[in-house]
C-alpha cells in the first residue's frame, strides 16, 4: 500500500473511502483507516479529495500537492473550446530551437494525461541530433516500401500513401526538401508496449493530444507524423536505432517548433458522427 494517513489532521469524513476505487479505505474509531491486502495503484484521488490535506502517497514529490485555485485551474470552457479550434497542425517551421524550459512543460503535460490503472507506462524519445539521419532512413524505408504496398500483409490499408511514399525520399535526395519532418527542430515520439497494458496505446495517444495542446499554449507548433510512426513499424534498423525493445511501439510522432505561417481565423468542420442509444 502506498497510502499513509496523518491522523492528526483525518477528520473521518470518508471522502478518501468513496472515492478508493479499488475500496482499500474505511473509517474507523473517526480516522480514515487502510486496509490489509489490496493493490492500491496509486492514482492519487483521495489525496486529491481529502479538505484536511491527510493523505499521501508514499515516495512522491511533496511541491507537487498544489491546492485547488480556481484562478489557476479553471478555464472558461468557451474559451478552451475556442483555443482547441484555432488549433493547427503546423508543416512550416522557423529554424530556431525550442527552448528546454518548453520542452520540460511538455514533458509534464504528457506525463499528467490519463493512463489506464494509472500505470503510466508511456515513454518517449526526443529526436534532435539525429532527426535528419533518422528521418532520412525513414523516407528510404517508406520509398522501397511503396513496391510491396499491394503483397505485403503488413501495410494493408496504406494503399493511398504510394505516391507520397515515391516522391519523399527523392525530393529529399535530390532538392533537400523535408516532406516527413518539414525540417522542424525537434520530434517528439510517444512508445508504448502494449502487451505490458491493455490500454497502452490509448495512453499514449492522449499524452500526445496533451502535448499538442500545450504546445499551442507556449507558441509552438505541432504536426503528427503518423509516416514516421508507420516506418517504426516496418523499418528493423529504425527500430534499432530508436533502441525500441522487444514489444514495443510508436504510437505517436510530434514534430515541433516555432511555426514560421500565421492563420487569422478557424475553419469548418463536418457535423461530429454521432449515434444516441
Amino acid at each position: 500500500m502506498q497510502v499513509t494517513i496523518r491522523e492528526d489532521r483525518c477528520i473521518g469524513c470518508g471522502a478518501c473511502v468513496r472515492d478508493c476505487l479499488r475500496a482499500l479505505l474505511r473509517v474507523e474509531a473517526g480516522k480514515a483507516r487502510i486496509k490489509e491486502g489490496g493493490a492500491c495503484i496509486a492514482c492519487g484521488h483521495c489525496v486529491a479529495v481529502c479538505p484536511t490535506d491527510a493523505v499521501r502517497l508514499e515516495g512522491r514529490p511533496e511541491e507537487e500537492l498544489r491546492p485547488y485555485d480556481p484562478a489557476v485551474c479553471d478555464i472558461p470552457a468557451e474559451q478552451l473550446l475556442s483555443f482547441m479550434k484555432f488549433r493547427r497542425s503546423i508543416r512550416q517551421f522557423k529554424d530556431q530551437p525550442v527552448e528546454e524550459e518548453k520542452l520540460s512543460i511538455l514533458l509534464e503535460a504528457a506525463r499528467y494525461a490519463p493512463t489506464g490503472g494509472n500505470r503510466q507506462m508511456t515513454r518517449y524519445i526526443l529526436l534532435e541530433q539525429e532527426r535528419v539521419e533518422l528521418g532520412q532512413l525513414a523516407m528510404e524505408s517508406l520509398y522501397h516500401a511503396a513496391a510491396r504496398l499491394d503483397t505485403d500483409p503488413s501495410l494493408k490499408g496504406m494503399e493511398h500513401y504510394r505516391e507520397k511514399w515515391l516522391s519523399m525520399y527523392p525530393a529529399w535526395k535530390e532538392r533537400g526538401e523535408d516532406g516527413l519532418f518539414f525540417h522542424a527542430p525537434c520530434v517528439l515520439v510517444a512508445v508504448t508496449d502494449p502487451r505490458r497494458s491493455g490500454t497502452g496505446r490509448v495512453d499514449a495517444a492522449l499524452a500526445a493530444a496533451n502535448v499538442e495542446l500545450v504546445a499551442h499554449a507556449l507558441g509552438l507548433g505541432v504536426c503528427y507524423i503518423g509516416l514516421f510512426t508507420a516506418a517504426a513499424a516496418i523499418t528493423p534498423e529504425l527500430r534499432r536505432r530508436l533502441a525500441l525493445q522487444d514489444g514495443e511501439e510508436v504510437v505517436a510522432t510530434l514534430a515541433m517548433g516555432y511555426p514560421d505561417v500565421r492563420y487569422f481565423r478557424m475553419v469548418n468542420r463536418n457535423p461530429a458522427n454521432l449515434t444516441r442509444m
